[in-house]
């Protein structure tokens, strides 16, 4: 079941100046299937609290591994992880094929948090410690799952 589409306001004003293209959807819709108009409060799928906590442990391994290893900068550390924990996929654009394309992060709150949970439990046994500051996004997710 398809939960449809959304559009996301900051504001007044960007609602207002939504409101023709909204009422063209309005006018284009086949109302043999029902429509819903929902307003509700916008709930970040994947926090920036926790790409930005991701984004810094990348940083810490790398302060720790680029003395024996030349390529463990930030961007390489954050490229090891995600091939290693999310995996590759091949991309077809028309007629051209790219294979083993890393996988982006994951765009849900849960899923980032067991990707981060990979990630913490692959340094921990490299001795690296990694920062887990007490109000982040990922911490949280983390207290409650503990309970």
């Amino acid at each position: 079941m398809s939960q449809g589409d959304y559009v996301k306001f900051d504001n007044r004003k960007e609602a207002e100046n939504y409101m023709p293209l909204l009422l063209k959807r309005f006018d284009s819709w086949d109302y043999s299937v029902p429509l819903v108009l929902r307003l509700d409060r916008y709930d970040d799928p994947r926090t920036n609290n926790q790409s930005r906590l991701f984004h810094k442990w990348c940083e810490e391994m790398s302060t720790k591994f680029i003395g024996k290893v030349p390529d463990a900068t930030k961007d390489g550390m954050k490229f090891m992880m995600k091939k290693m924990f999310l995996g590759t996929q091949t991309i077809q654009v028309g007629k051209e094929i790219y294979a083993d394309q890393i996988m982006p992060l994951p765009k849900n709150k849960g899923e980032m948090c067991y990707f981060m949970d990979q990630v913490h439990s692959w340094a921990a046994g490299k001795k690296v410690l990694l920062s887990l500051p007490q109000y982040n996004e990922y911490t949280l997710l983390k207290q409650k799952q503990d309970k």
